[in-house]
């Protein structure tokens, strides 16, 4: 008779245990705020150090201003939208990561030899960073890749016009 004592006890303990565990809240949304890429931030595609299909060459370095809104479900999960001072609006978000991107289309981004031109996509691919580069999770400096492709086939080329630029993101506000 004493075991089944103890055992009751112990199974109500357990029960009574797992009932405060089964009815705490989840973490919200703004316990990982700081996470989020908010704010106004200056955005550099370095043209300097530009490769065109894996060759370097040279192209203009572009300078913009992103208005970046974001949200974190959790430390590595993020989504919102960007504002460039180019005159876009994308979305931005994390893939499984500290990466974060922008995917935006190009239209009429490849000049063809017949006049006519090819729309590319450019996907910026970035992490929060120290100055020497490492990542950290939390940062006002953000580092990268803006990278532009067209596709196979555009201009009659059987080969895709690829773009690549490092690119730094700055927190401004």
């Amino acid at each position: 008779m004493r075991n089944i004592t103890r055992l009751t006890n112990a199974c109500a303990t357990y029960l009574l245990a797992g009932g405060a565990v089964l009815t705490a809240a989840p973490p919200s949304a703004a316990d990982y705020d700081q996470y989020a890429m908010n704010g106004t931030f200056t955005v550099v595609s370095n043209g300097e150090w530009a490769q065109m299909n894996g060759r370097y060459q040279d192209q203009p370095t572009v300078r913009s201003t992103w208005t970046v809104t974001s949200t974190c479900s959790t430390g590595i999960t993020c989504a919102g939208k960007v504002t460039s001072s180019l005159g876009w609006t994308e979305d931005v978000y994390t893939e499984g990561g500290y990466f974060w991107f922008v995917r935006h289309p190009v239209p009429d981004w490849i000049p063809c030899p017949d006049g006519s031109t090819a729309p590319g996509i450019q996907v910026y691919r970035f992490y929060p960073a120290k100055q020497d580069g490492t990542s950290q999770p939390i940062s006002d400096l953000w580092l990268g890749e803006d990278q532009t492709t067209g596709a196979s086939g555009n201009c009659g080329r059987n080969q895709s016009l690829v773009l690549n630029m490092p690119l730094k993101i700055t927190k401004v506000t």
